[in-house]
């Protein structure tokens, strides 16, 4: 009773907050104040942030990443756990499938390492409420009234999803290792009204016969975990007879959802977001999250390695005042280099960049993987490689639009990967 009371609790207020400041200038006055609220907090509970701490400014302490985290993790949390026993935890629970165990009543959660380093992340009861409350308001967009069953794609099963449910609400996990027949067969059966699920398995699920079958209508349909690109975007909306939104989630927190106008917004009423910009023209970023409401595992000042598209228009129809994202680019690692034209200055070429040629060559429904392997190759796999002309084209033009020497392209058979592993659309290998 009490779990139920606090996620509602939080829901009505996330509910309140996406729309509750008039304006940019209010929302980050009350930012600000409840950041250094929660500073001083964290301060006096975290060995590491106390370090930093130095004159008690936030926005003075070094910017923090994974590696600081995973180097300090006992001193980073506020629970004193141990990376160690933390990790035992989060690997027994990946082996054995079973997510429903806790360490000290904190759940424990293992990130999918996609960045090559693995991250660990701790959350405790009220955190999970908060979480929860937070995600209903955001996914169901003022729908609780009414019941809903929701279907979970996930790599790991975790009590953070088990807090959600409840009579209004019931959640069903699909492992990602099963075959894909199974997961057809039972969401036939269960006619889900809400379908999250990373952008590789809503396209396998949108190809099988009968896909608008699977939900009931008219389904909420999430991208979650991976990078939606427009292509895909195209074919999960046809399938399933309604758009696509987008959950933006990760070890970090819960960073953004998809406004009712189809936009993605940061949640500004728990994070700050700060950005690192990558290029001059300030078209792309690594979002500095602080989280003003992680109490556990204090995240502030924490540079992602995701790259953030600045988006063309900042404001939203919808009302709101929280941030709109462009688009979700990719990693830190997706960002291929080649030399400029002139001065031979290595150049990022972003990966929503490289997708967009990619898109623009090939065929609807062509599966495609890009890999840097050398400074000036590249490796592109494509399902059907009577593509490879156009798809050339188009890395010609998006050279010569970025004034860069044009890669050697190597054209190879694509293959799919697990549905388990992230599907990683653009890599650099250097």
């Amino acid at each position: 009773m009490i779990k139920s009371l606090s996620i509602l609790w939080h829901y009505a207020q996330a509910q309140r907050n996406f729309r509750r400041w008039p304006d940019r200038a209010t929302l980050e006055r009350w930012q600000e104040q409840q950041v250094q609220r929660h500073f001083a907090w964290v301060r006096q509970r975290s060995f590491y942030y106390a370090g930093l701490a130095e004159g008690g400014d936030w926005r003075r302490i070094p910017v923090q990443n994974k590696a600081g985290l995973m180097g300090h993790f006992q001193q980073w949390n506020t629970a004193s756990i141990s990376l160690e026993e933390a990790s035992q935890t989060a690997e027994h629970a990946e082996r054995t499938r079973d997510f429903s165990a806790t360490l000290r009543g904190l759940t424990v959660g293992l990130s999918s390492g996609t960045s090559g380093s693995r991250g660990i992340f701790l959350a405790s009861a009220a955190e999970r409420h908060r979480w929860a409350g937070v995600l209903l308001a955001r996914c169901l967009q003022g729908t609780l009234a009414q019941p809903h069953r929701a279907a979970l794609f996930l790599r790991a099963d975790s009590t953070l999803y088990q807090s959600l449910g409840s009579r209004r609400i019931s959640f069903s996990f699909f492992d990602l290792l099963l075959p894909m027949a199974a997961y057809a067969e039972r969401l036939r059966a269960l006619q889900p009204t809400l379908l999250a699920a990373p952008p590789a398995v809503l396209v396998a699920l949108a190809r099988l016969p009968g896909a608008a079958d699977m939900v009931a209508p008219p389904a909420l349909v999430l991208s979650v975990a991976d990078v939606l690109d427009a292509a895909e975007r195209e074919e999960i909306e046809a399938a399933f007879g309604t758009r696509v939104g987008q959950l933006y989630q990760a070890t970090e927190g819960f960073l953004a959802a998809t406004c009712p106008q189809g936009a993605l917004h940061w949640n500004e009423d728990n994070i700050v977001v700060q950005k690192a910009w990558l290029d001059e023209g300030r078209t792309h970023y690594y979002p500095v999250i602080t989280d003003f409401r992680r109490t556990t595992q204090p995240m502030i000042r924490y540079q992602m390695d995701d790259v953030i598209a600045e988006p063309e228009h900042p404001s939203c129809p919808c009302g709101s005042v929280f941030g709109v994202l462009g688009a979700i680019a990719g990693r830190k690692d997706d960002v291929l280099q080649l030399a400029a034209l002139e001065g031979g200055k290595s150049t990022a070429i972003f990966p929503d960049f490289v997708r967009r040629a990619i898109v623009l060559g090939a065929p609807a429904g062509v599966e495609y993987r890009v890999r840097q392997s050398a400074p000036s190759h590249w490796d592109i796999f494509l399902s059907d490689l009577s593509a490879a002309p156009a798809v050339s084209a188009e890395v010609g033009l998006l050279c010569r639009e970025l004034r860069v020497q044009e890669p050697a392209l190597h054209f190879s058979p694509w293959s799919p990967e697990p549905l388990i592993h992230k599907q990683r659309r653009v890599q650099c290998l250097i």
